[in-house]
């Protein structure tokens, strides 16, 4: 992409700007692929977004439908340049766009999404060499799918990061209004033609056709894409991706987390990611996968510090005790205990160690009745028949029984 104002990255197809602001016409355009083809490119831009929390990942199909008819390799459309190398396309040549010269000076889009920063090699050079690869274009187009709503002088209530990804992920295809708003969006700040040139109302077409075929053209039309824009209970807000898997096998609705009363929202550190409910919260990160955390061992894991704390993030969902007195959930680095007779406590490191080889709560310690804390010369955590207390200048534990 080139940059032709403050704010659009100019033509991602490769188009050349003129000095008076027109495009000029391009050479070509896309033709037709392999349906069986497109399909698969359909399936791996759903599931690359809904890997990154979005939902309604037909509209990253739409303009990539438009740019090269979701042609990713030369050899589906040998129309056009050969870019560099690729491994999705067997070793051989990237589509390039070919509207910024001879296809000698290697210049104009690569891939797909038609990312372009001059030459191909300033293109893999700004963008990584990911986005030689199908899953490199989509994540880069989400990204930019999110500035770009973001910015947009057409769309409402998304000028951050977060209410970007809400807006997109709320979008209602039957929405004219919206539909409005997004091919214009996608118009001025994807293919960087502007209101007035005479390139807009061409641009406005086709890439509303791009939109209705991702749509139309796979096998279910928006159930495919997962219901077009993932959970809601009534009017709440959406959930969406791996979330919303964990969020409907719970029981969606009327599970014990009842509705969504946020978007998904990103993590402060930059991990992971949830979404918040009335009874509870499903987190999300990309090495560990979605769990639900909810009631009193919630309160407490946000006591200690959320998964910036001491536990760090679930790895697994709210669980009965093998004695059906209690629940508990397993973090990163530690547990969480609840019974109704103790309340809610973490336990974790080397008491936690100690507190496994006593037999857990099955054990001659019974639920802990408090969180670790410092004593002299190390910590300790209580149970209901007894303590165990780390010591810091042998590194080791004991435990004393009531």
């Amino acid at each position: 992409m080139k940059t032709a104002w403050m704010l659009a990255l100019v033509s991602a197809t490769g188009c050349i700007v003129g000095t008076d602001g027109e495009e000029a016409d391009e050479e070509g355009g896309a033709k037709e692929v392999a349906l069986n083809v497109k399909r698969q490119r359909y399936e791996q831009i759903r599931e690359a977004a809904r890997g990154r929390g979005m939902g309604n990942a037909f509209l990253l199909a739409g303009i990539a439908n438009d740019e090269t008819n979701l042609a990713m390799c030369w050899s589906e459309a040998t129309w056009a340049c050969q870019g560099p190398a690729s491994p999705d396309c067997g070793g051989g040549p990237i589509i390039a766009g070919s509207a910024d010269g001879p296809c000698g000076n290697q210049q104009g889009g690569l891939g797909m999404f038609q990312f372009d920063a001059g030459t191909y090699q300033q293109t893999i050079a700004k963008y990584g060499a990911d986005v030689l690869t199908t899953s490199g274009q989509t994540r880069h187009a989400i990204d930019y799918t999110i500035w770009m709503v973001k910015v947009s002088a057409y769309t409402t209530d998304a000028e951050t990061d977060d209410k970007a990804r809400a807006w997109i992920n709320r979008f209602d295809p039957n929405n004219a209004t919206l539909r409005d708003q997004w091919i214009k969006t996608v118009v001025r700040y994807y293919n960087g033609c502007q209101p007035g040139w005479s390139c807009w109302g061409p641009r406005y077409q086709t890439y509303s056709d791009g939109y209705r075929l991702a749509i139309s053209e796979p096998p279910g039309g928006l159930g495919f894409w997962g219901a077009a824009g993932g959970t809601r209970c009534g009017g709440s807000p959406a959930v969406v991706g791996e979330i919303e898997e964990k969020y409907l096998a719970l029981g969606g609705c009327g599970s014990v987390l009842g509705t969504p009363t946020t978007e998904e929202r990103g993590t402060p550190d930059g991990v992971g990611r949830y979404s918040v409910f009335e009874r509870g919260s499903i987190y999300w990160t990309p090495h560990l996968g979605a769990f639900e955390v909810h009631g009193e061992i919630r309160d407490k894991w946000a006591a200690v510090g959320w998964e910036a704390g001491i536990l760090g993030y679930p790895i697994t969902d709210e669980m009965k005790t093998p004695d059906g007195a209690g629940h508990f959930s397993v973090f990163e680095r530690g547990s969480i205990y609840w019974s109704p007779r103790t309340g809610a406590h973490e336990v974790h490191g080397r008491i936690r160690d100690a507190y496994k080889t006593a037999g857990w709560e099955a054990g001659s310690l019974g639920y802990p009745t408090s969180d670790e804390y410092a004593v002299t010369g190390g910590r300790r955590s209580d149970f209901e028949h007894g303590s165990i207390t780390w010591t810091e200048s042998t590194d080791s534990t004991s435990i004393t029984t009531n």
